[in-house]
């Protein structure tokens, strides 16, 4: 004569969630002796998914129960506390380094990460990325100097002296066209 089972036994025996599922068929192929096709086949996997199911297991790609948090704060205040004004000053167009400078300036010291990251749905808050400005070049070319003499030929004449570090070079990678 067969028990019946305890109330809540259907937790045990017909998992819902993925991870027991998995944890489930693992367990009946690895302490019943199953097959692999009978442990899936129990928690509706095909044979070769649960032939997958082992492998991942075994090369520890599973993930079965979550993992221990992480130590340390859960939460930014700084961030959360210029959240608004972040968002304010990209809607009105500003990159992520005139945001970080107009924060310094306001007395909310935030870096420009905590800028980027402040606003991480920016099309969902009506904002774009705002391109950075470049800086403009250190030195002009000396007086006479062509912008861009292009490729070589092989009948053009030899290259010039390779210029100094720290130059303005020639709009080419490679002085061996």
């Amino acid at each position: 004569m067969a028990a019946n089972p305890a109330p809540g036994a259907e937790y045990f025996t017909v998992p819902r969630h993925p991870n027991q599922r998995r944890y489930e068929a693992l367990r009946a192929y690895f302490t019943e002796g199953l097959t692999v096709a009978q442990a899936g086949a129990r928690a509706g996997y095909t044979r070769s998914s649960m032939a997958s199911l082992l492998r991942d297991f075994r090369t520890g790609e599973l993930e079965l129960f979550a993992p221990p948090g992480r130590p340390g704060p859960k939460t930014a205040p700084a961030k959360d506390r210029a959240r608004a004004r972040v968002l304010e000053l990209r809607r009105a167009g500003l990159s992520v380094h005139e945001i970080s400078a107009r924060l310094r300036a306001e007395g909310t010291p935030l870096n420009r990460t905590g800028s980027g990251r402040s606003s991480p749905r920016r099309a969902s808050a009506g904002c774009s990325a705002a391109p950075r400005p470049r800086p403009a070049p250190a030195r002009p070319p000396p007086a006479g100097t062509p912008s861009c003499p292009g490729p070589r030929s092989s009948t053009s004449p030899p290259s010039p002296p390779a210029p100094k570090p720290g130059w303005p070079g020639c709009c080419w990678p490679s002085r061996t066209w």
